[in-house]
């Protein structure tokens, strides 16, 4: 191991994935490459993973090590928690190379390239996330300030879906690596499928940007049997979708679990999935679903387009949405296409690319 280069981690709630996206990438990067090749050093929220932080083990996750600290990772406060284990690194780990998940830390690279300019820094955007409706002006502002501190004074700017290669471009004169998110991670057979009724299935953050009242009207609409898995209740708008929908008859609103056993049996037995994500380049939940089923609707924008390659079938609105359902065929992807899709997203191939561009 002491050959192998030092990579630190940063802006994540931790490994093993109990939050998003990047959780899951970093948790798969780190069970997918070994630490005489690269040796990770992950920085975690304390408060999530209290046992581990409080037996101090901060090692051992497949091999690689977890730094735990005590700030949150999400909010105003993930600009200092980033930070942080960006100061860390750089003087009790003598890390060689930044991963930098998400763009809250990125006002802090001119400081790390003055003071290392031996440390390699890639930086992973994210999707556009001052585009999110959940955020206010100064929030939205903010995170436009910290995109153009990323592209600024990253070595490597990846982003994860090519739609956002031309945004990318244009706003910030850089040329992005495209590296999406893998899904073959969920194919396991720990339970059995689902088989309540030939229900539709959606996962997804109960809000506004990701359609969600979209989806429970044209399903009502259709009168399809859904079972939809969010956190129903983090905000008064899902609170009131919840409300208002739990009583429509076929309907399982179900809180947010993150079993991936569970979450497989679920992806098994459904009929397709629906993802109204509209924001936020590749999505991993759309990613996973083609791993488990071969019709998938989804709300039309490039970002998913990209996904997709184009296959599918793509809504706009709900009455568009229930015409969709009403039709057996629409969203069906052919089995060669389905093929190459999923070839795209698979861990190993996108693990490669992350070595790849952290020792070029």
């Amino acid at each position: 191991m002491s050959g192998s280069r030092t990579i630190s981690v940063i802006g994540i709630v931790g490994v093993p994935a109990r939050y998003g996206g990047f959780e899951t990438l970093a948790e798969q990067l780190a069970r997918g490459i070994p630490p005489e090749t690269l040796r990770f050093v992950v920085y975690c929220e304390r408060a999530s993973y209290p046992e581990a932080a409080k037996a101090a083990i901060g090692g051992d996750f497949a091999g690689h090590e977890r730094i735990f600290l005590p700030l949150r990772a999400n909010g105003a406060s993930s600009l200092v928690y980033d930070a942080l284990g960006m100061v860390h690194s750089l003087l009790l780990r003598d890390t060689q190379a930044m991963l930098l998940l998400g763009c809250s830390g990125a006002w802090a690279l001119p400081f790390v390239r003055l003071l290392r300019r031996d440390v390699r820094i890639v930086t992973n955007i994210d999707g556009l996330e001052w585009r999110r409706e959940k955020f206010g002006r100064l929030a939205r502002s903010t995170l436009r300030v910290l995109e153009w501190f990323a592209c600024r004074f990253s070595h490597v700017v990846i982003a994860d879906n090519r739609a956002l290669v031309p945004i990318v471009r244009e706003r910030h004169g850089v040329e992005p690596a495209v590296v999406a998110y893998g899904g073959d991670h969920t194919i396991i057979d720990a339970e059995p499928p689902c088989r309540t009724a030939d229900y539709l299935l959606s996962i997804a953050r109960i809000e506004p940007e990701n359609n969600c009242h979209m989806i429970l009207e044209g399903c009502a609409r259709a009168r399809a049997p859904l079972v939809f898995v969010g956190n129903w209740f983090a905000s008064a708008y899902g609170r009131a979708l919840k409300a208002r929908y739990s009583g429509i008859a076929g309907f399982d609103l179900r809180e947010p679990t993150y079993d991936v056993a569970h979450l497989a049996a679920l992806r098994r037995g459904a009929v397709g999935y629906i993802h109204g994500h509209s924001v936020g380049g590749t999505n991993p939940s759309l990613v996973e679903a083609i791993f488990h089923t071969d019709r998938v609707l989804a709300f039309d924008c490039s970002f998913n387009r990209a996904t997709l390659d184009d296959t599918g079938a793509y809504f706009a609105d709900a009455d568009a949405l229930a015409r969709l359902i009403a039709d057996p065929g629409a969203g069906r992807v052919q089995p060669q296409q389905l093929g190459e899709l999923r070839g795209r997203y698979v861990w190993r191939r996108i693990s490669d690319e992350y070595v790849r561009l952290l020792l070029r």
